[in-house]
């Protein structure tokens, strides 16, 4: 799964670009008398997101349209979950600039299960825990946010996002 930031930086073309790998676990469980099998998907969707161009001056933070939207599934349902965001490292153009991934943030809905965030390079970040409803189905919403800085060089960067999907 990709997902393409776009920000303009002095009207000059400025694009993040994340590369999104689903990891999604399923597993089989056992029990006394009878085995069950469990599983749990995960669905992260658009696959790009833009940051329209500002002036830091005037907007210092950007947000990314439109929201990505996930949905986690699991069977049976209500059953327990846990989703982690990683970034594999900072954001990197193809001269060899780089912006520090610790200025992309988020917001996400609903709180709980989710949480707020900001990336940490080549950590685990707790996205959100909790359990599905009767459904087997957990949906949720994230906002990117961008620090949009006069200091950034123009150019494609780009970096590697895991989300990690995990029932116990």
């Amino acid at each position: 799964m990709r997902l393409k930031i776009f920000l303009i930086v002095l009207k000059l073309a400025l694009t993040v670009s994340f590369f999104l790998f689903l990891l999604v676990q399923v597993a089989n469980q056992a029990e006394p008398k009878a085995a069950q099998q469990w599983e749990i998907y995960l669905k992260i969707s658009p696959t790009s997101i833009e940051f329209p161009s500002a002036d830091p001056d005037l907007q210092p933070v950007i947000m990314g349209n439109p929201p990505v939207r996930i949905t986690i599934s699991t069977w049976p349902p209500r059953r327990e979950w846990t989703l982690y965001i990683r970034a594999e490292g900072h954001l990197i153009s193809g001269e060899g600039y780089i912006i520090d991934i610790s200025n992309i943030s988020w917001r996400a809905t609903p709180q709980p299960p989710f949480n707020d965030g900001t990336f940490v390079a080549g950590m685990n970040i707790l996205l959100g825990t909790g359990k599905t409803d009767s459904k087997g189905i957990q949906e949720g919403e994230i906002t990117f946010f961008f620090r949009n800085s006069w200091n950034y060089y123009a150019g494609l960067y780009r970096q590697s996002v895991t989300f990690t999907a995990t029932t116990p």
